[in-house]
């Protein structure tokens, strides 16, 4: 690793290439190296990009628009993409890793600057071909299979076991060490399988078990696939192998959603069902932590920022070439670049699963009619298919899962009405789709996905679907829900439906007392709809979890729900262009335990405490509403916001105070603060009547939770609290601030000075406040001690074009010196007025100052770090700290 990162500081080399057999750890290693790079900050952007054997230019323009923050969407033509990421990259220092790597490509068709000494750009790939790395260019870094003596410490430490407390294990533990070669893929799994196993004819047993195995292979290169079986095989559960098995349906290097992945296991029959929803799914979820723990699977995050799983690409290997290619027998072609199916003679007759899905393919031929008699699931999602013709599905009587999502056909074959095997029809994001034939013979049907379709009527013989516990009908095209459809699925769990403008009283009702359902998602465009179903939900009582959405005007996609799943409530209720506090006929309803508010737009709104919110809320969010003049006001209800957690407020310009001071007593479990581009906002907190004495000691303002305070674009905001009062909140961890220009201080106090005040802030962020002349000021403590502040968990401090900031900490009236031990990044940029250095340095035994034991960076003008005083500190201290130093 260290050899890879002096490649990266030395100016001479550009392109590196780590290269290694499959299962030796190169992707770790370039893992550890970005992350330490976006740790220390020393360019502009880490990109990383993982190829794939099956090369998708596309796709890996994407992964680098993506890590920009830049969109490409709309744009098709491959060389105007490239044009459009050079100009985004161009001028920029960055580091583009390449992870797997099977052929070499021109970086100039995917739109990257050549790396050279003087942008200061880097290429770092990762590969098991050497030729790659020679085509490419690449200074070439070979992993090499680890040492006894680490091969030995890793599977001790990944069995999590203690080699001193059972040192009988060691002999077998370095004969199991050799069998796996040195490759930490194959230790990590085999140590993961047998973790917290002490006894040693456990180990014994899993030594003869691996040893026959590597035995009776004659290919050196299969050795590693038999070594990795090995951990599958020893999966207890026959039900988990086959969950295993079914990951490897995904393309390469695929980010596997974790939702998507429990609702095929159970539809799949996977899962053993527990009674409800939520029960089985939390099974599910166990065993994906399961794999995870045995090392089979690695959770990610996409670009999207969904929880995933992934499947290491040696594994996948491992999987289609040992386990599926015999039985049970897998037809994968998942990710590519397919124009056509199969051949005939690939469509065997005792085929299990087939994964098509993300590629070209436009049309089935009419004359392919595949005997695949046992087949149990299909995946042909993403992919511009446009018809099916009605033979495709003639001989596919054992299907269960059939995936047809993102694709452009405008209906299906009559022919899928036979399928009455059938458990899962996902359809969604069809966007043609506009006809579906009977589903009256698919009764086993358990899930059925018909969201942004372009259906404009329920399917027919949908109300005997019984069997029915996920139902998506969310199609903006479809008006009406008959009654007494959704009164018959009586067994649903998840539903998401989408009303339209004309009224259904019965279906709506029909929903509300549908006594199994856990997860609701409706999407309401007419008032009286949405009211009736909350008055039903007050009444009856409903789901533990729901998103009730109003919002009269046409949604296209189902973005509109994604981006509340990153909240962690259960109750959320979402309201657009719509209103609020009208006329009696046109109010609205909120239901008794909703714990998150969002509104947007709803005009009539001019004090949130006209809407009738109950002590169960958590979140408030409130964006574009113009008529808004104070958030909450003084006459609340005792305990109506007791619950309140994050109040958000965006683009209202009315609104020149957020809350009262009598109200806070209300918020003693308020967490995050945030207020962007209010620009007529005056003051967060405003003084009651009684408090306006200019005679008294300034008031203490209690927030005891508050973690995160974030003003953006508040432009006339001139202080936090009214009347010089000071905010108490020993919990606060961020402070970020941008363009307050008016604002000139944040003032705090604490009643726990004595023992360090604010010891839970982790980052001091403040840009463009001109007006400013402290970031923090501490007032209500006892200023006869040493004017030291403690600020242990303090990690990063930036500072930018802060032109009257003459202190980051005042106390009582003077500079005080804040003690950082944590602090790892310090950003200062245009500060001129900035005159002291104010991080007090610890000294040793013999007096000696050393720099914060965390610092990793500062970076700062030249010019005004030489002009610093030092007078506080030791005369070296300045000396002391250069070789933290970087220059705008």
């Amino acid at each position: 690793m260290e050899e890879i990162w002096r490649h990266l500081m030395a100016n001479e080399i550009k392109r590196i290439g780590v290269w290694g057999i499959g299962g030796a750890g190169k992707t770790t290693i370039v893992t550890h190296i970005s992350n330490r790079l976006v740790e220390e900050n020393k360019f502009n952007h880490v990109i990383w990009v993982t190829v794939s054997q099956s090369i998708d230019l596309i796709k890996v323009q994407n992964g680098i628009a993506n890590a920009l923050k830049h969109s490409l969407y709309g744009i098709e033509d491959q060389k105007v993409r490239a044009g459009t990421l050079l100009s985004v990259l161009k001028g920029k220092r960055f580091v583009l890793i390449l992870d797997d790597m099977w052929e070499a490509i021109c970086l100039e068709e995917i739109g990257i600057p050549e790396p050279t000494e003087e942008n200061g750009c880097k290429l770092v790939i990762t590969t098991r071909s050497l030729d790659v790395c020679r085509s490419m260019g690449c200074k070439i870094v070979q992993v090499k299979p680890l040492s006894e003596k680490e091969a030995l410490e890793l599977i001790f430490e990944k069995a999590e076991l203690d080699i001193s407390e059972v040192p009988t294990l060691e002999e077998t533990v370095e004969l199991m060490v050799k069998q796996c070669a040195g490759l930490p893929l194959s230790i990590v799994t085999i140590a993961s399988s047998l973790k917290g196993e002490e006894d040693i004819s456990e180990w014994r047993n899993a030594l003869n078990e691996l040893s026959n195995n590597v035995r009776t292979i004659k290919v050196k290169d299969d050795e590693i696939f038999v070594r990795l079986k090995f951990s599958y095989d020893r999966l207890k559960d026959e039900k988990i192998r086959r969950c295993f098995l079914y990951c490897a349906l995904y393309p390469e290097d695929h980010d596997i959603q974790k939702n998507e992945l429990v609702d095929c296991w159970i539809a799949e029959g996977l899962v053993d069902e527990m009674g409800n929803s939520q029960a089985t799914e939390d099974r599910a979820h166990i065993i994906i932590k399961i794999l995870v723990n045995n090392c089979l699977l690695v959770e990610s995050i996409d670009y999207r920022g969904r929880n995933c799983v992934k499947l290491h690409d040696v594994l996948r290997e491992l999987t289609l070439k040992y386990i599926t290619s015999k039985s049970p027998l897998f037809m994968v072609k998942a990710g590519l670049k397919l124009v056509e199916l199969p051949s005939k003679r690939e469509w065997k007759e005792n085929l299990d699963k087939i994964s098509l899905m993300n590629n070209f393919v436009r049309k089935i031929p009419s004359s392919v009619s595949p005997n695949c008699q046992i087949l149990s699931t299909l995946f042909l999602q993403n992919n511009p298919l446009e018809s099916i013709p009605e033979s495709f599905f003639s001989h596919m009587h054992g299907l269960k899962i059939l995936n047809l999502s993102d694709t452009k056909i405008e209906s299906l074959p009559n022919s899928i009405s036979e399928l009455t095997n059938l458990t899962a029809l996902l359809l969604q994001n069809c966007r043609r789709l506009k006809c579906v034939p009977s589903l009256a013979k698919l009764r086993a049907l358990n899930k059925l996905e018909l969201g942004f379709t372009k259906i404009n009527e329920v399917p027919a013989g949908m109300e005997i679907l019984a069997n029915l516990t996920r139902l998506d009908l969310c199609s903006t095209g479809l008006q009406m829900i008959p009654a007494g459809i959704l009164s018959k699925l009586c067994r649903l769990q998840k539903l998401r439906v989408h009303w339209g403008f004309e009224s259904q009283r019965g279906a709506v009702n029909e929903a509300a007392r549908l006594k199994k359902l856990d997860c609701f998602v409706a999407y309401f465009r007419n008032i009286q709809d949405f009211n009736c179903y909350v008055k039903s939900l007050n009444s009856l009582g409903g789901p533990n979890e729901y998103r009730l959405f109003l919002i009269p005007f046409e949604i296209y996609d189902s973005d509109m729900l994604d981006w509340t799943l990153q909240y962690r409530v259960n109750k959320m209720v979402i309201l657009k262009g719509c209103n609020i506090c009208g006329r009696e006929e046109d109010f609205i309803f909120l239901p008794k335990e909703v714990e998150s508010l969002f509104t947007e737009n709803c005009n009539d709104v001019r004090n949130i405490s006209n809407i009738p919110t109950f002590n169960t809320l958590e979140r408030l969010e409130i964006l574009d509403v113009d008529n808004l003049h104070n958030l909450i006001g003084i006459n609340v209800s005792a305990g109506q916001y007791s619950h309140l957690k994050v109040v958000s407020i965006g683009r209202c310009g009315k609104v020149m105070k957020l809350f009262s001071s009598k109200l806070l007593s209300e918020l003693k479990n308020l967490e995050e603060i945030n207020v962007i581009d209010s620009g007529e906002m005056e003051e967060l907190i405003a003084a009651d009547d009684d408090d306006d004495n200019e005679e008294r000691r300034p008031k203490e303002f209690l927030l005891p939770k508050l973690k995160s305070l974030t003003l953006y674009g508040v432009q006339k905001l001139k202080s936090i609290c009214s009347c010089n009062g000071v905010m108490v909140c020993d919990s606060l961890q961020v402070i970020d601030l941008w363009d307050c220009p008016k604002l000139k201080k944040i003032l705090l106090s604490s009643s726990k000075f004595q023992v360090g005040v604010l010891k839970n802030l982790e980052e001091i962020k403040a840009e463009y406040c001109g007006e400013m002349e402290e970031i923090i000021a501490i007032d209500n403590i006892d200023c006869k001690k040493e004017l030291i502040i403690s600020l242990p968990k303090l990690r990063k401090l930036t500072l930018r074009d802060m032109l009257e900031l003459k202190s980051i900490i005042n106390i009582c009236g003077s500079n005080g010196v804040m003690v950082c031990d944590s602090l790892q990044e310090l950003y200062i940029f245009r500060c001129r007025q900035l005159k002291r250095f104010p991080i007090y340095l610890p000294v040793d035994e013999k007096g000696e100052p050393s720099p914060p034991p965390a610092l990793i960076k500062i970076k700062v003008q030249r010019e005004w770090w030489e002009a610093l005083e030092w007078d506080h500190l030791h005369p070296n201290a300045q000396t002391l700290l250069l070789p933290f130093c970087e220059y705008y």
